[in-house]
């Protein structure tokens, strides 16, 4: 795992971002409730993570494997930066790929400074833009998390991208 000093200073700027940007969620949520709150967040994550991918469509030449091991190499290397071991697989099939995610989350450090469920943040905001990644890739791909295992309950996520029939 990587120390603090590792950590990319482009992470780390994402922090206050994503604080500011929680703040504005709370202050929205008191208007409009707080799942649809987070939904609308949502929809600003994958509109800047869908114009990064239509900047960067060479990194589809790289992806390699399964339809489920490009999916976590297109969402988890090419996009986030992470490093495998960040990441280990504990359990990979043809149809399923689950990881433990121990990577420096911003999200997560901003859910965290305004004490924030995780559960909740992470199910309505983070979840669909993972998705939408996905769905350029293979539309048959599904994300999942095990929110039974997330930070700061453990001290990891457990993720999930499955193949649908």
């Amino acid at each position: 795992m990587r120390k603090e000093a590792e950590i990319r200073q482009s992470e780390l700027e994402k922090v206050p971002r994503y604080t500011r940007d929680l703040q504005d969620v709370i202050v929205r949520s008191k208007e409009v409730g707080v799942e649809k709150a987070l939904t609308e967040w949502s929809g600003r994550i994958i509109e800047r993570r869908l114009a990064w991918l239509e900047k960067n469509k060479d990194c589809f030449t790289r992806l390699q494997g399964t339809e489920v091991r490009k999916g976590f190499q297109l969402v988890l290397f090419e996009y986030m930066g992470i490093s495998p071991e960040e990441v280990p697989i504990i359990e990979e099939t043809e149809t399923r790929i689950t990881w433990q995610a121990y990577d420096f989350c911003p999200y997560f450090e901003a859910i965290k400074a305004l004490g924030m469920d995780t559960r909740m943040v992470c199910k309505y905001a983070t979840e669909t833009p993972v998705q939408a990644l996905l769905n350029v890739l293979n539309p048959r791909l599904r994300f999942s998390r095990n929110y039974q295992n997330v930070r700061p309950y453990t001290d990891y996520c457990e993720e999930t991208i499955e193949l649908i029939e």
